[in-house]
């Protein structure tokens, strides 16, 4: 019997009308790439625990470039494309920016993985929240507002790059028999300035609630944050927004200087500047330890050095000499 729309129960995830599949959507992963970043992060600091069951997923698009975002991947078991008709999703922005935090729904032919394409939303796309605090947006399958790219799509009505309905993608001569792999939801892939922090709590796909928690492994993983700059004073900041471990620092500087000036890892305490606390300072001209100046610098930290949820780690160096510099830090989160 042919079904026009799949049924699901909410308590166990079974997919009632596909015996044969015993899951419809799976464990959500956080995926980034260049400087962005993506990880678990504790609702703790206000206004954070309002919404969600007490992790969020962190999403930190930083310094945009066309090709830097970070996203929440959850896999999905085969399902037609004709049978995905809700998404809501809330988030919480730091800043006002210019796009939102959009979907993402993979597709492919189920007989033949050669063929495949994402179908996104427009990031900007009127409708979709940018503001800065709390947004929330529910998918509609019947604005225009998605595009696709993709492999092996020869026969479809519908043009790469241009903005159509899902509906017209359900109705498709090619897609309307293909089924969703995966349903993303992600921020960045703008093409100049920097996007700040945002905490997805809350996400139903098709009326299922999507749990968000992190695994054992995530929490294990390591987390890189980036900066760099070609002249000017190194002042940057880890802010986790999570109790967090500092595993190391890195900085790298292209050239050797002929300057005293030290590179200094404080704590900016969460509790006020009377717990602020020196981690380490080195001066970069006498500082090494084979008595020379410093171009590469490693500095191991992690076990003890461990920090609370409005803790952060801000890094300084004055640079005079306007060299390029790149520093790196590195941290896990913890449970």
């Amino acid at each position: 019997m042919s079904k026009t729309r799949t049924i699901y129960d909410t308590n166990s995830w079974q997919q009632k009308d596909y015996p044969g599949n015993h899951w419809v959507f799976g464990k959500p992963v956080l995926r980034s790439t260049g400087v962005s970043q993506a990880y678990w992060a504790k609702s703790c600091i206000s206004p954070y625990p309002q919404k969600g069951g007490g992790w969020y997923a962190l999403l930190y698009g930083g310094v945009q470039s066309g090709s830097n975002w970070a996203g929440i991947y959850i896999p999905v078991n085969e399902m037609p494309i004709t049978s995905f008709e809700e998404a809501q999703w809330s988030y919480y922005m730091t800043g006002t920016e210019t796009m939102g935090v959009n979907i993402v729904i993979w597709i492919h032919d189920p007989t033949d993985f050669d063929k495949r394409a994402e179908v996104t939303q427009v990031g900007g796309v009127s409708g979709l929240d940018k503001a800065a605090g709390w947004n929330a947006h529910s998918f509609s399958p019947s604005t225009t507002q998605m595009f696709f790219y993709g492999e092996g799509t020869t026969g479809t009505g519908l043009t790469a790059g241009t903005q159509y309905t899902w509906e017209q993608f359900q109705a498709d001569t090619i897609f309307d028999g293909w089924t969703i792999y995966r349903v993303s939801l992600e921020h960045g892939w703008e093409a100049s300035g920097t996007f700040d922090q945002v905490w997805v709590p809350e996400i139903k796909l098709n009326g299922v609630k999507i749990p968000l928690e992190p695994t054992r492994d995530d929490l294990e993983a390591m987390i890189f944050q980036y900066h760099t700059a070609t002249s000017g004073a190194l002042a940057t900041a880890l802010s986790p927004k999570t109790p967090f471990r500092l595993v190391s620092l890195d900085l790298k500087i292209d050239t050797a200087g002929t300057t005293s000036e030290s590179f200094t890892a404080t704590v900016d305490a969460g509790r006020g500047s009377g717990y602020d606390t020196l981690l380490y300072s080195v001066n970069t001209l006498t500082g090494s330890t084979t008595g020379g100046t410093i171009t590469n610098l490693h500095v191991p930290f992690g076990e003890g050095y461990d920090f609370v949820e409005d803790d952060e780690i801000d890094c300084a160096w004055t640079n005079t000499e306007a060299r390029t510099y790149g520093l790196t830090y590195a941290f896990r989160v913890l449970p």
